[in-house]
Parts: structure tokens; C-alpha cells; sequence
């Protein structure tokens, strides 16, 4: 079985408490994920060839995958 992506959950969750998107959105949801996806990849493959070491936590803060709470 497939592993579920964040927009499928999401929509999961939405459409459990009546809320729905139309189809070209969630569409255009999957599209932008998975184009993320493979820029990531690529940015992980590129730091591999220059033996750069860049942990996940500075990669996903530098990428602002998390919300810096310090700053508000």
C-alpha cells in the first residue's frame, strides 16, 4: 500500500467534517507536492556530490518547512 501524502490526509480530514475542495485543486495540491518532492530529492542528491552534511532540521528550517515561533 501506497504511503499517504500530507495533501491526501488533509483532505481526509477536511472531508470528515463536510468540508471539500474541487477536483483541479487537490489536483493542483498533489502537482506542487510532488514537484516539492523532487526538488528536495535533487537538493539532497547535489549536497551528496559535494559531500555537504546538512541535517534535516537545519534543511527543513532553511526551506521554512517549519514555522519559527521565536519570531512572532
Amino acid at each position: 500500500m501506497a504511503q499517504q501524502t500530507a495533501v491526501d490526509w488533509l483532505n481526509d480530514v477536511l472531508i470528515s467534517k463536510g468540508i471539500f475542495f474541487e477536483y483541479d485543486i487537490l489536483q493542483e495540491a498533489k502537482q506542487m507536492e510532488m514537484e516539492k518532492t523532487i526538488m528536495d530529492y535533487n537538493a539532497g542528491y547535489d549536497d551528496a556530490k559535494c559531500n555537504h552534511i546538512n541535517d534535516a532540521e537545519n534543511y527543513a528550517n532553511e526551506r521554512k518547512y517549519i514555522n519559527d515561533k521565536s519570531s512572532k
